[in-house]
């Protein structure tokens, strides 16, 4: 992709949610391996501090909004609308042609409990889709062995759901070495997604708490909440900054 706007110094595509999918799904038919980053406001902040780690993102096939805070700084940037990209309808598209190609995905996750919650929710809409992972266990593994357990499998798409700074640390060191045809950074975005859509426990219910139930299961709420109040603020400072 060519088109890409700055956010916090960091250049994010711009394309539409058919235009991403169909860019992604045509890398699957290469040989070399492709690598496609979803920016939430941790990364967009830790990006900003770090130049090595900016420079090994952008150098990504595809660098993608994964929140809608992320979205919306996108358009307000570039000071219109552009084209929409909707975060679950990309990876609809990404999932069908897995189901529809017999593909194989391979999740790695931060814990067990983001593992599973991950699997159940694709699962759940995709009962055909082959997926196998792991996770971190308490022991905290070795990059070493993650990128290890992940050559064992060498699957067509590599989903990797970890903390940021294991993502970009993952990114920058074994880029070249994790055996997979597709890999896909994701963050926290598929889990708080499974989260959000999962059913409410019964005495949960009956409580009428579900609303706050999801929230409090939904990984650095509170840090989230004041990443998206300093990427905003930054943000509108980049714009002060560039007025003559």
């Amino acid at each position: 992709m060519d088109r890409r706007v700055q956010l916090l110094n960091v250049a994010v595509d711009i394309a539409a949610t058919k235009t991403a999918s169909d860019a992604t799904i045509s890398y699957l038919e290469e040989e070399s391996s492709k690598v496609v980053y979803f920016l939430n406001s941790e990364t967009l902040l830790l990006l900003e501090q770090n130049s090595t780690w900016r420079e090994t993102v952008e150098a990504s096939e595809l660098v993608l909004p994964g929140t809608a805070s992320v979205n919306r700084s996108i358009d307000q940037v570039l000071g219109h609308r552009r084209d929409s990209f909707f975060l679950e309808s990309y990876f609809d598209a990404m999932w069908d042609y897995v189901v529809e190609n017999g593909l194989e995905l391979l999740i790695v996750a931060a814990n067990e409990s983001r593992f599973v919650s991950i699997q159940e929710h694709i699962h759940e809409k995709r009962p055909f889709l082959t997926l196998s992972g792991f996770f971190v266990t308490e022991q905290k593994e070795s990059t070493d062995h993650i990128v290890n357990e992940i050559n064992s499998v060498a699957p067509d798409i590599l989903l990797v759901a970890l903390e940021e700074k294991e993502q970009l640390e993952l990114l920058m060191n074994y880029r070249n070495q994790m055996n997979a045809r597709l890999i896909l950074f994701s963050g926290n975005i598929l889990y708080n997604k499974a989260v959000s859509e999962a059913e409410v426990p019964e005495q949960i219910q009956k409580l009428r708490i579900g609303n706050l139930y999801k929230w409090y299961r939904k990984s650095g709420r509170v840090k989230n909440f004041f990443n998206n109040i300093r990427m905003k603020f930054k943000l509108k400072q980049h714009r002060k900054d560039q007025e003559p």
